[in-house]
């Protein structure tokens, strides 16, 4: 593997196998799955059909098949995806950004001015009575705070 190369020799020698035998499966599938889909209704009165198991063939091979298929071209489809969704993503950030300016600056606004009242004593559970911050007792009824 190259210094600068992400993608080692052997993943993309297996992406070009999952690239041939993929579609392959697939069609070998879809062309079971017709069978037995042709025999079922060219069937006359009470006449039973001969290929109906092919539609049991043909279901491992498609889902095979789009397994194979999801790991020879996934990253053609996540680049194809990311590039369609992107301007999207793009535009409702930039709308949200826009349409939220207003309250953003009035929560701003309301932290400010809550930032400029603190807290200089701690009220007692017992009695309601204001105490020094580090007090550990309560001045008007002892209790510990």
């Amino acid at each position: 593997m190259k210094k600068n190369e992400f993608i080692p020799e052997e993943h993309k020698r297996a992406r070009k196998i999952f690239r041939i035998v993929g579609p392959v499966l697939l069609i070998i599938g879809v062309c079971c799955i017709a069978i037995a889909i042709a025999d079922l209704f060219t069937l006359g009165f009470f006449e039973m059909p001969k290929y109906d198991w092919l539609f049991f063939v043909g279901m491992p091979f498609i889902f095979v098949g789009f397994v194979f298929c999801g790991l020879g071209y996934g990253s053609d489809v996540a680049k194809y995806q990311s590039r369609e969704m992107a301007p999207v993503a793009k535009d409702t950030f930039n709308y949200l950004a826009s349409e939220t300016t207003e309250g953003v600056e009035s929560i701003s606004r309301a932290v400010q001015k809550g930032k400029s009242t603190v807290i200089k004593a701690k009220q007692c559970w017992n009695c309601q009575e204001l105490n020094k911050l580090d007090a550990k007792f309560c001045n008007e009824c002892g209790q510990e705070i």
